[in-house]
């Protein structure tokens, strides 16, 4: 029979999300935030996350309207 892993013990990726948004400029932040909504992107989660990192640095999470 197969040995079962634990999830728990399965490696992966120690970084998250919200550690990679933090390693952006504020520029390319602000850049792919805006760009998702442009291209549609429906990905609530993450751009909750974007808008939340902006925040953190004080930065206007607005939309830029063209």
């Amino acid at each position: 029979t197969m040995k079962k892993l634990k999830y728990n013990r399965i490696g992966g990726p120690k970084n998250t999300t919200g550690d990679y948004l933090q390693t952006l400029n504020d520029e390319d932040l602000r850049d792919v935030y805006t760009s998702s909504f442009q291209l549609g992107i429906k990905m609530p989660d993450l751009l909750r996350k974007m808008r939340d990192e902006l925040q953190k640095r004080n930065m206007e999470a607005q939309l830029a309207l063209f």
